[in-house]
């Protein structure tokens, strides 16, 4: 059983709407208004979610950064748009020089390359950067970016110049501390990491619209859109419930122990090394197809529930005809992705009550359908060129002059406390 505070009413509501869904046709006009009350309770967040915190997190936060100022946008997705739009008001400007430090998962170039022309390859509009691996003369470099996974006291520059910028880079959870982040102590400027208070913002994805119809409707809008008829049934031909692909059977999350509850109600095929089920890594977009032609929904579970830390677990089938089950206690998911286009695990008072809705929606195809209201109108946005903006924002940013100077005198507090990692506890 999750151990989350009870919202007033929710057992209640959700009970109305499991009779609601057997007299469904008879009340068709009423359950309009049900479907909205329970879709807040699935999507909007929750003010009082109990939790067991992996560390305090109290401390006092870093300032948010002039670089990106996710602050200043309506949507998470228009930051992104801005990165796409950077301009360089020189005709010629100088090129700046990116030094990759160290490697990053058996090399060094970072998901962009090596060279003059890596950055313009990669697809950044500001792209008059040359990155490179050498070493030599790092007090010439306008950036240094080390990655923190393979960062250690025992190898780093021995001359710093003033004008450099030293850039943490990672792309894992804070949740595993794969170095200790006290000895950076004042070390480093800028940050570039999947959270959205990054001064370089590298997501793991983002989900924009296409047009004109908003990534997070009103009430009445969402009326008008879960009651539209759809012209897809994406329940047809589906004959199994419940899938999930995962290989690494230890997480900080727990999800292991929340999927052998969840089978306790409803069937859940697990493929990989932690299940009975084979589909082939190398064959991955495969796999995901083959689900969501087979199954009503994918458990897209994290390995840890950190600030903003919403992977390709996620994004990948959001691409695919298939609802997404997620466990998510700080909104992240709500605020990068359309209203009621996935069910949020903790938002339901225990594990069996989200079996309970998983079965109904199973019964129910016009209810499942209404979670694939927004298809028509956005776009899933997690290929390797999205993931690169943060890095051609790196280079955007070395190329304006009036950005104050910047120094995280605490990075402890800002990557490890404010990431606020969590688990869940099962009952």
């Amino acid at each position: 059983m999750f151990n989350i505070q009870r919202r007033q009413g929710a057992l209640i509501l959700m009970g109305f709407v499991l009779v609601a869904g057997q007299c469904y046709f008879v009340m068709r006009k009423h359950n309009i208004r049900q479907l909205a009350v329970v879709e807040m309770l699935l999507t909007e967040p929750q003010k009082n979610v109990a939790f067991i915190e992996k560390e305090e997190s109290n401390a006092e936060k870093e300032p948010t950064s002039e670089i990106s100022k996710p602050g200043s946008t309506k949507e998470l997705y228009e930051l992104m748009d801005k990165y796409a739009q950077a301009k360089l008001s020189d005709i010629d400007p100088p090129f700046k020089k990116i030094l990759f430090w160290n490697e990053a998962y058996g090399s060094k170039n970072y998901g962009v390359g090596i060279g003059a022309d890596a950055l313009r390859k990669s697809g950044c509009p500001v792209w008059q950067c040359e990155t490179s691996d050498d070493r030599n003369n790092v007090e010439e470099y306008d950036a240094i970016v080390f990655h923190l996974r393979s960062w250690t006291q025992n190898d780093l520059p021995e001359r710093r110049s003033l004008h450099q910028r030293y850039v943490f880079w990672s792309i894992e959870s804070a949740a595993w501390r794969f170095v200790d982040t006290k000895p950076m102590t004042n070390y480093f400027n800028w940050t570039m990491t999947y959270r959205w208070d990054s001064d370089l913002v590298s997501p793991y994805g983002y989900i924009r619209p296409t047009g004109n119809v908003p990534l997070h409707p009103n009430d009445e809008q969402m009326e008008s859109y879960l009651t539209s008829r759809s012209l897809v049934n994406y329940a047809e031909g589906k004959t199994k419930i419940a899938a999930w692909f995962v290989s690494n059977c230890a997480s900080q999350s727990k999800r292991m122990e929340m999927v052998r509850e969840l089978q306790k109600y409803i069937d859940v095929d697990v493929y990989g090394d932690c299940g009975t089920m084979k589909c082939p890594r190398k064959r991955e977009e495969d796999c995901r197809q083959m689900a969501a032609k087979t199954y009503k929904f994918y458990l897209s579970l994290e390995n840890s529930l950190c600030l903003d830390y919403v992977t390709e677990k996620f994004f990948g089938m959001m691409h695919h005809p298939i609802l997404p089950v997620v466990v998510g206690f700080h909104d992240h998911h709500e605020k990068i992705a359309p209203r009621h286009s996935f069910l949020n695990a903790a938002y339901f008072e225990s594990i069996e009550q989200l079996a309970n809705y998983m079965i109904f929606l199973d019964k129910n195809d016009t209810m499942y359908n209404q979670y694939f209201w927004w298809k028509p109108y956005f776009e899933v946005r997690n290929s390797q060129e999205d993931f690169n903006k943060g890095m051609c924002h790196l280079c955007a940013a070395l190329h304006d002059p009036t950005l104050p100077p910047k120094t995280y005198k605490d990075m402890t507090t800002w990557w490890d406390k404010n990431s606020t990692c969590q688990t869940i506890e099962i009952r």
